[in-house]
């Protein structure tokens, strides 16, 4: 119930009710087709399938509606197995010759169900607060009496209710805090490892993907159907700027560079830092003309850039569309040569494999 608006959480309650509904039906058709007629057996399933249908109809009409849904179904399972359970239990207790076991509907199972039920869907100590106060209003009442009458707590019908609402619920109460105990470390195992997943394919520099991820994505879609291209960029002059004020500015032009690119790029393109001073931009369900486009976006906004104390920064830029022929290695070296044939034009410049070079200056 932390996460309401969750739509698996939904589904689960829909089944709970759906199911509940079932049983009511059930115990309606059991207790009119059976022998023996006892009035509030008449009343109070087909009283619960009414409800509870209302109840499938509301969450399913008015989903934010769900937590008053739970609660409500909830004290109505709670009320209808605490009815019957005083109603039989002082009718035996007050009635000679009547005994328990004959009247008590089989309502056993599903205080069990109903303990699950709390200790699901009720968060924290207040499931076990909630679990304590059914078994004294629904278990309390039927144990203390079969503690008195020994002779039917001996037949088979009186141990099923002395383990039913004694070690049985116990077990329910106690195990289901543990079953969430593990979800819960569970979960966080998950997230941790999600996040060393992350830092593993993290730059610790430029806070982008690393050549790992970036050449896991091209692999990737080497092996697709789609379109692609792939775009190498290279930082002129990175040396000297290093050189002349040293790595922290160095790290500084990186980064933004890097974040400058990352912003121009869609969700479904990655960037990587390939090494050094280059970078890996794959761009998928993409053109030779849209490819070149992408390329010269980012070769004119790391033009732009003002890094102090550095001065104008610029890329060199080697593009090419994936061919479905290519393997890794032959992809890597068509971009290497376009990269290389920009820095021989002068660098900050676009070449593009298999088509004509436009350098912007």
């Amino acid at each position: 119930m932390r996460e309401p608006e969750d739509s698996y959480v939904r589904v689960a309650v829909l089944i709970m009710l759906w199911l509940t509904l079932f049983a009511c039906i059930s115990a309606t058709l059991i207790h009119w087709l059976g022998p023996v007629h006892h009035l509030m057996d008449l009343i109070v399933p087909p009283s619960g399938a009414v409800v509870f249908a209302g109840l499938i109809i509301a969450l399913t009409l008015r989903p934010w509606c769900l937590r008053a849904v739970v609660r409500i179904s909830l004290l109505i399972g709670a009320s209808m197995l605490i009815a019957p359970a005083w109603f039989y239990t002082l009718q035996a207790a007050s009635t000679p010759g009547a005994r328990l076991i004959d009247a008590l509907p089989p309502v056993a199972s599903l205080f069990v169900i109903l303990l699950t039920m709390v200790m699901l869907f009720i968060p924290g100590r207040r499931a076990f607060m909630a679990a304590l106060l059914c078994w004294l209003l629904v278990a309390l009442p039927i144990l203390t009496y079969l503690a008195f009458h020994p002779d039917e707590m001996w037949t088979p019908r009186g141990m099923d209710l002395l383990m039913a609402y004694g070690p049985v619920s116990i077990l329910v109460v106690v195990l289901l805090p543990m079953q969430r105990g593990l979800t819960d470390t569970i979960k966080r195992m998950a997230s941790e490892r999600e996040r060393m997943e992350i830092m593993l394919h993290r730059d610790p520099v430029t806070g982008i993907h690393n050549r790992r991820l970036g050449e896991r994505v091209l692999r990737d879609l080497l092996g697709g159907t789609r379109p692609a291209g792939l775009i190498m960029l290279d930082l002129d002059h990175f040396k000297a700027i290093n050189d002349t004020y040293g790595h922290p500015v160095g790290d500084l032009v990186l980064q933004a560079v890097a974040g400058r690119c990352k912003a121009l790029l869609r969700p479904d393109e990655c960037i990587s830092r390939w090494g050094g001073e280059e970078f890996l931009v794959l761009v998928p369900g993409i053109d030779a003309a849209g490819l070149h486009m992408v390329a010269e976006r980012l070769q004119l906004a790391i033009a732009q850039l003002s890094v102090a104390p550095a001065p104008r920064v610029t890329a060199s830029f080697g593009a090419t569309m994936l061919d479905g022929a290519d393997d890794f290695d032959a992809a890597l070296r068509r971009v290497d040569h376009a990269l290389y044939a920009a820095k021989e034009q002068g660098g900050n410049c676009v070449v593009q494999a298999g088509v004509a070079p436009n350098a912007t200056v």
